[in-house]
Order: structure tokens, then C-alpha cells, then sequence
């Protein structure tokens, strides 16, 4: 009975310390849109280069994610958030006096650590240690805490921006980041791993998961729906306060309408989390895309004031990362939580495929255009796509007994 009591502390810990660094990670990248004006008027450049970077870190995210994913599933997660922390702080700390090659740089290295230390990993993380019945909320609550850091991290970005000047403010994030180090002792290993409820075992198959995987229909339809997931999510934070400004609109409602999106997002990743122990998740999921759908023609459509930007924050807010949980909860339907770092590392794959399109693509079709209505209507088209792929889903495991393991 004791050591029931003293395994639940331990996840709860761990709980605590993944949601305390993906709060700090996320909420840092979620401001990353914030500097894009500062940051091309300093460089002299368009828009492009500094999407550029953003869309290189979406990349790098993306492959950082997959490699990780695996080596968690094998060794565990204490190095792989090490190397996270460090390269999200060295990569933020450069930015502060940047060029081209430096932009892409950081963009290389932020890439790596949220890779290493990002939503994926933390799900992750969290999909192996959290009780049986508890899994889908507590993927739930660890996102809400991404959530929380978006919200939290805008207004002293936004303050100290207009305070000590963009480049002071690049540094203070990067002191921040450092500090998360301190935290990752409380990540036991051996505790994490006595925290898995599944067999010990050395038989990892990665070779044949992949391929399994990759010839599965429903999993392919999962992972060309989180790709819209990417281009909405890095699109939106990265160009939403440029396109607000373009508008007419200040920088402070530009910032307050990203700091919405977290807030409201707290609300929709529990209601998500819940969501995934009551009905079908790829429905949840499938509604989740038409509704952004709906929402952005609106956006389009309606004249902008800081009314409808603050609502739109809001919305948007709601359907945010209410697909992470949601998505995660299907892959463990799929094979259980031996291989989910592994099968959550190539959906975000498509999802960070995604990324690169929306940060490259809105910097792009603003220099040519002088307009983001072009992306906006992608984006339409994107989540409507997104709706049919997750309507013909078939939520069930995989039919092999050699890789799915008990949930």
C-alpha cells in the first residue's frame, strides 16, 4: 500500500516538473512572433528572413522530436531535457544580436531544444508515467500548462520590450531558460522508469513500428491532420501580431490577442483531456479542425478591430493545442505506451512539416502580397481537409501482438 502511495507522489512530481518546463519553453516560443518586426527592421530585410528562421526551428523541432521520442522510450528522459534546456537558452541568447546567419542559427538551436524538451517530449513523458486510468487528463493538464506559459510569458515580454528594448528582453528569456536546469534532478530516472506500467524489456522493435506504422491508413490520416495542426498553430503565433498591425491595430492588442489564445487554451486542453476518456477521439479531433475552419473565414471576412482581435485570440484559444492530448490518446489506442515517444515523434514529424509551411509561407506571401489574406485562406482550406481525413479514421490498435502493448 505504501508503495502505491510513494509511485503516485513520484508521477505527480514528475507532473509538476515537466508542466513547469514546457510552460517556460512554450511560453518563450510563443512570443518569438512579438520580435518579428524588431528583428527585420534590425536586420534591414523583409519578413521572410526572420520566417525563415522560425520556420528552420519548426523543422529541427520536428526531427529533434522524432530522434528523442526513441530515446526515451529506451534510456529515459533526464539527458534528453538537459540537452533541451541548454540549446533553447543558447539559441534564444544569440538572437539578441542577430544577422541572417544567426537567425537561422538560433532558429537551428531553439528547433533542437524544443525538440528535446518541447510538447512532444513532455506528452510523452508524461503517457509513460501517468496511471492507466488517469493518462488522457493528465496529457491534458501538462498541455493546459503549455497553455498557461503562453498566457503568462506575453504580458512581461510585451513590458519589458517597451522597457529595456527587444534585445534585453532576448537575454532575460535566455537567463530564464538556463534556470530550468535546476529543476530536472527531481526527474528520478530510476523513479521514471519504476513509473512505466508496462514489462521491462529489451525487445524494442523501432525498425518494424516504423513500418507498421507508415503502412497504416488510420495512423497516415492522423499525421496529415496534425500537419494542419502545424501550419495553423506557427503560423498563427509567428504572423498574427504582424497581421494586426499591418491592420492598424497596436502592438499591445496585437500581444494580447497571442496572450488570449494561451488563456483560453488552459480551458480547451482540459476539456480535450476529458474529452479522450469519454468519446471517440478522432471525432473530438475532427471538429476541433472544422471549428478553426469556421472561425478563421469569420476572422477574414469581418473588418478587424481590437474587438474581433481579442475574440479571435480567444476562440482560437480554445482549439489551440486541444489536438495534442487528443492525438496522443489515439497513437496509444494504436500500440499502447511502449512506442509512444516513437509513433508521437513521426506525427510530429507532419505536424513540424507543417510549421516550416506556415512560418516560411506567411513571411513570404506578406513580401509579395502586402497582405496575409492568401494565408488565412490556406489555412481554410487546410482545416476543412483536416475534418474529412479524422471523420474516416478507424480508432482501434494496431493488429500486430508483437508490438502493441497493454495501456
Amino acid at each position: 500500500m505504501q508503495s502505491e502511495k510513494e509511485n503516485y507522489i513520484d508521477w505527480k512530481i514528475i507532473l509538476f516538473v515537466c508542466s513547469i518546463i514546457v510552460a517556460t519553453l512554450m511560453g518563450i516560443r510563443n512570443c518569438f512572433g512579438l520580435f518579428l518586426e524588431p528583428v527585420s527592421l534590425f536586420i534591414n530585410s523583409g519578413k521572410e528572413i526572420f520566417s525563415l528562421g522560425m520556420a528552420i526551428q519548426a523543422l529541427t523541432w520536428g526531427l529533434g522530436s522524432f530522434i528523442v521520442g526513441m530515446i526515451i522510450d529506451k534510456f529515459g528522459s533526464q539527458k534528453a531535457l538537459i540537452f533541451g534546456v541548454l540549446s533553447y537558452a543558447i539559441g534564444i541568447y544569440i538572437l539578441s544580436e542577430p544577422n541572417p546567419l544567426i537567425i537561422y542559427s538560433s532558429g537551428t538551436l531553439t528547433g533542437f531544444g524544443l525538440g528535446a524538451g518541447g510538447m512532444a517530449t513532455i506528452v510523452a513523458i508524461i503517457g509513460k508515467t501517468a496511471p492507466p486510468e488517469k493518462k488522457s487528463m493528465a496529457m491534458g493538464l501538462v498541455t493546459a500548462a503549455a497553455s498557461f506559459g503562453q498566457f503568462i510569458f506575453i504580458s512581461p515580454t510585451l513590458f519589458s520590450i517597451k522597457t529595456f528594448g527587444w534585445q534585453n528582453t532576448m537575454v532575460f528569456l535566455s537567463v530564464i531558460t538556463f534556470s530550468l536546469l535546476f529543476l530536472i534532478p527531481l526527474l528520478n530516472q530510476k523513479k521514471e522508469k519504476k513509473l512505466s506500467h508496462h514489462k521491462e524489456r529489451d525487445d524494442f522493435h523501432f525498425k518494424e513500428v516504423i513500418f507498421l506504422s507508415i503502412k497504416n491508413k488510420n495512423y497516415i490520416l492522423l499525421n496529415l491532420g496534425y500537419f494542419t495542426c502545424g501550419f495553423h498553430v506557427t503560423f498563427i503565433s509567428l504572423h498574427l501580431p504582424s497581421d494586426l498591425m499591418s491592420k492598424g491595430l497596436s502592438f499591445e492588442i496585437a500581444g494580447w490577442s497571442l496572450a488570449l489564445i494561451g488563456l483560453f487554451n488552459i480551458i480547451g486542453a482540459l476539456i480535450a483531456g476529458w474529452l479522450g476518456d469519454k468519446v471517440l477521439k478522432k471525432n473530438s479531433l475532427a471538429y476541433i479542425y472544422l471549428a478553426r475552419s469556421i472561425i478563421i473565414t469569420f476572422f477574414i471576412l469581418i473588418p478587424t478591430s481590437p474587438f474581433i482581435a481579442l475574440l479571435f485570440g480567444s476562440l482560437m484559444g480554445l482549439l489551440w493545442l486541444a489536438t495534442v492530448p487528443l492525438t496522443n490518446g489515439i497513437i496509444l489506442t494504436f500500440l499502447g505506451p511502449k512506442y509512444l515517444g516513437t509513433l508521437a515523434g513521426i506525427a510530429f514529424l507532419s505536424h513540424q512539416a507543417g510549421a516550416v509551411i506556415g512560418a516560411w509561407a506567411g513571411g513570404k506571401i506578406y513580401d509579395t502580397y502586402g497582405s496575409y489574406d492568401n494565408a488565412w485562406w490556406i489555412s481554410v482550406l487546410l482545416g476543412l481537409t483536416a475534418f474529412l481525413f479524422h471523420i474516416v479514421i478507424q480508432e482501434k490498435p494496431f493488429q500486430n501482438k508483437l508490438l502493441t502493448d497493454p495501456q
